[in-house]
């Protein structure tokens, strides 16, 4: 009897032979895989269990999806020439400072040629690797991308653009070259997690003087300028590691790199309403500091183009 059969995923159905196998008969297994939105090779493995000897065997399929236009369309939307990328966004997350972390980008090869894929633009924090850096035609592969914090030169929200490139290996008519850019994205922290409670209580605490600055009446042409205090009311020297806002029309005045116990700081603020998408400021800036209770503090920036200017 064959008890059952088993897949190892559910891309791939079973049907087979329930009834008993009388001695010096046969039986058979049907197994039918779905291509659907998996275009490249694949191999996969299915067990058929019996009340016999050896009680389990495996069956394995193989082959290659040669991927219709819709679904390479829908599946790797950015394009390199032929060669295609599922994503042009890595967000690698939120990183403690010292650690390192792979992400995977899966491309597509969609011509008939063999497809060379070089990456160019690597730093010293983040890298690709084509893996492998040649790619067979309908074949589907991938890209490592490697983030090594240590490396990373902004605290908080560092953004890198590389490039990915691939090139027909027979300068085939029916393949084409071309480039990818490739954003990677890393929110790179201070690790608090080993700080001691007696460190803490020895260590520095910012305080920000406010959650919100207002530009009113800002004019077209005219760059608004505000000021924030950031004071260290703790125990121990405070170190000023970034401040930042993603908003264009937003420029950060000089930054103290350490402030002493007890002292404070100001951090001009200014505001270019001809920079702004539309009449209406409404953006954060984020202070990082090595504040062991509170190492980001947001303070939320805003205002109004007055009118008629």
């Amino acid at each position: 009897m064959i008890t059952r059969v088993q897949s190892t995923c559910g891309c791939t159905a079973t049907e087979y032979t329930r009834t008993g196998i009388e001695p010096g008969d046969t039986a058979s297994v049907t197994l039918t895989y779905n291509p659907a939105n998996r275009p490249g090779s694949f191999k996969k493995d299915v067990y058929v269990y019996t009340n016999g000897t050896p009680r389990r065997s495996r069956l394995t399929i193989s082959g290659k999806v040669i991927g219709a236009e819709v679904t390479v369309d829908e599946k790797y939307p950015v394009r390199a020439g032929n060669l295609r990328l599922e994503v042009e966004n890595v967000p690698m997350g939120e990183m403690y400072r010292g650690a390192t972390r792979n992400a995977y980008i899966n491309t597509y090869n969609a011509s008939r040629d063999t497809l060379v894929v070089t990456v160019d633009g690597n730093l010293p924090h983040v890298s690709l690797n084509a893996a492998p850096d040649t790619v067979a035609p309908g074949e589907a592969s991938a890209i490592v991308v490697h983030y090594d914090t240590r490396q990373a030169p902004l605290w908080g929200l560092n953004v890198d653009t590389l490039l990915v490139m691939s090139e027909p290996l027979h300068n085939s008519s029916t393949a084409i070259s071309g480039i990818a850019r490739v954003y990677v994205m890393a929110q790179v922290l201070e690790d608090m997690r080993k700080v001691t409670p007696e460190q803490r209580l020895k260590g520095p605490e910012l305080k920000v003087n406010a959650e919100k600055v207002i530009y009113e009446n800002m004019h077209r042409g005219t760059v608004a300028t505000q000021a924030i205090t950031l004071a260290n009311k703790g125990k121990g020297v405070l170190n000023v590691r970034r401040l930042w806002c993603p908003d264009k029309a937003v420029t950060i005045g000089r930054v103290p790199e350490r402030i002493k116990r007890g002292k404070e700081a100001k951090v001009e603020i200014s505001v270019d309403p001809s920079r702004l998408e539309g009449d209406v400021l409404n953006t954060t800036l984020t202070v990082i500091t090595d504040d062991p209770y509170t190492p980001q503090v947001t303070v939320r920036l805003v205002g109004m183009v007055a009118k008629g200017n």
